[in-house]
């Protein structure tokens, strides 16, 4: 072969046979079952998921909310907010038109084992957080093990780590047919970049800027989003951060990211799941770090940077990140899904995948000082995609030479370039190559179902079972030269 055939492809051959037909399928991410009680977690802390370091503790909170359900009376009309509307009662409140332009005020806040609904009510606060991960500042806020529900509720917040609403602990946080807007704010003087509970921006190897999220769910929390408007204007519009198994989930929402950020976040030991929604997002459709999951069903996206990008961050180089996509139409500027020095379980089914710059699918290297690292002398999981029944006209990439990358086609046709991945195919599966490819073919895969057009030459070494060696003509008038 004129170009040599990267290394971290060819070893563990015979390992990369059943990582094509058994570790790329993994079965799409669903809501967990409703537990009888109204979603009430188990009682207890979970412990964190392996690998991920613990959080430095945060320092105690005094919280000042206009509104404060707890386990004694209600208050209101803290921190000098202004309150109008009817009489709050222990269980719910309508028609509250509440405003703060006050630092470190929380319009709601709901604790203790309060059960508590907001309907056809406003919350505008203009005033500064001080950290998200404690929810101070947030419109609306749910913790220990409350159950808080907002119906055809609007919330913005123009304040620095000013969340519209925050579910933490052990609490439940559903929404239904609500606006929550977070529009950030100015950074205060003397602050010092930082990751963990006190940041007020994202990190910067994220390549995003931003100071407030718009939602925030942490710990063991679990959130349900229902026909409801969702907008931040930079870093993040749904987001989950130091979980330790926090759920979060959209229903027929509308998602939008102004300026900079990503549609979701999953970070390590969460799950995110989306159902047929609408994403219209400035970098990002959505991002995995580590042992996390988002799935997306039905969605339609339009990214201006990825779809998804997974990457692992301060863990272990072993973590395995897991993507459904099933259905829903995805539109990106640069790469589909973008894989920067992570192990990853990625399912398509049955959705059109766009990206302006050609690429399906991207692993590369991670820059990121605090990316997750391989350890020497330790076989890493690897990238592992299947798509099935999905036509694919773009690029499939791998330049990390940490891990492999294996691909499988089921009842697929796949129109690019394939440069140093393990390729499989079905027999009602094709590969056209549009340019110059390298690939290691396993499974069972046919001559007849690989093409490319005349002066295209596809480099590939064959797994010994298929007993393919030589140079092939193909039926386009490209060539196929097996090592």
């Amino acid at each position: 072969m004129n170009v040599p055939f990267r290394l971290h492809v060819l070893a563990g051959l015979a390992l990369c046979v059943a990582c094509a037909t058994a570790q790329t399928v993994d079965a799409p991410v669903r809501a967990p079952e409703p537990v009888p009680g109204g979603d009430r977690p188990a009682a207890g802390p979970r412990p964190l998921p392996p690998g991920m370091p613990p959080m430095p503790p945060s320092e105690p909170v005094d919280y000042v909310a206009g509104i404060e359900v707890g386990d004694g009376p209600v208050r209101t009309g803290a921190g000098g907010v202004q309150l109008r509307g009817p009489q709050v009662t222990a269980s719910h409140a309508r028609g509250v038109n509440l405003t703060s332009s006050a630092d470190r005020v929380n319009g709601l806040l709901v604790q203790g084992h309060r059960r508590f609904t907001l309907s056809d009510s406003t919350l505008a606060l203009s005033g500064q957080g001080k950290s998200d991960f404690d929810g101070i500042a947030a419109g609306a806020l749910s913790r220990e093990s409350a159950q808080l529900t907002l119906r055809k509720v609007r919330i913005t917040t123009r304040g620095v780590v000013s969340t519209a609403v925050t579910a933490t602990d052990q609490s439940t946080l559903h929404v239904h047919g609500s606006t929550l807007m977070a529009m950030g704010g100015a950074l205060p003087s003397g602050y010092t970049r930082r990751i963990g509970p006190g940041m007020m921006e994202p990190p910067t190897p994220l390549g995003i800027v931003g100071t407030a999220r718009t939602v925030l769910v942490m710990g063991e929390a679990k959130a349900y989003f229902h026909d409801t408007s969702i907008t931040a204007d930079g870093w993040g519009a749904l987001s989950t951060d130091a979980a330790r198994g926090a759920y979060l989930e959209a229903n027929n929402c509308d998602v939008r990211v102004l300026r900079s950020g990503y549609g979701v976040y999953a970070d390590h030991g969460a799950t995110v799941v989306v159902n047929r929604s609408r994403f219209n997002v400035a970098t990002f459709g959505g991002v995995i770090a580590g042992e996390a999951r988002i799935a997306f069903n039905d969605l339609h996206s339009v990214s201006a940077g990825n779809t998804v990008m997974i990457h692992s961050v301060m863990g272990r180089g072993t973590e395995v990140a897991r993507l459904a996509i099933t259905g829903g139409e995805l539109q990106s500027t640069n790469a589909a899904i973008l894989v920067k020095s992570a192990n990853a379980n990625i399912v398509v089914e049955r959705a059109k995948i766009q990206a302006s710059n050609g690429d399906i699918l991207l692993g590369v290297v991670n820059d990121d000082s605090h990316a997750s690292r391989a350890e020497k002398g330790v076989d890493v999981p690897g990238i592992h995609a299947t798509f099935k029944d999905t036509r694919l006209n773009g690029n499939i990439l791998h330049l990390d030479p940490d891990r492999r990358m294996t691909v499988r086609l089921e009842r697929t046709h796949l129109k690019g370039v394939v440069r140093d991945a393990a390729l499989s195919l079905d027999a009602h599966s094709r590969w056209t190559a549009t340019g110059p490819s390298r690939a290691l073919l396993t499974g069972l895969v046919n001559i007849r179902q690989i093409d490319a057009p005349s002066g295209v030459v596809i480099e590939a070494r064959a797994v010994p079972e298929l007993q393919l060696q030589g140079s092939y003509p193909l039926a386009s008038g490209g060539l196929l030269k097996v090592e």
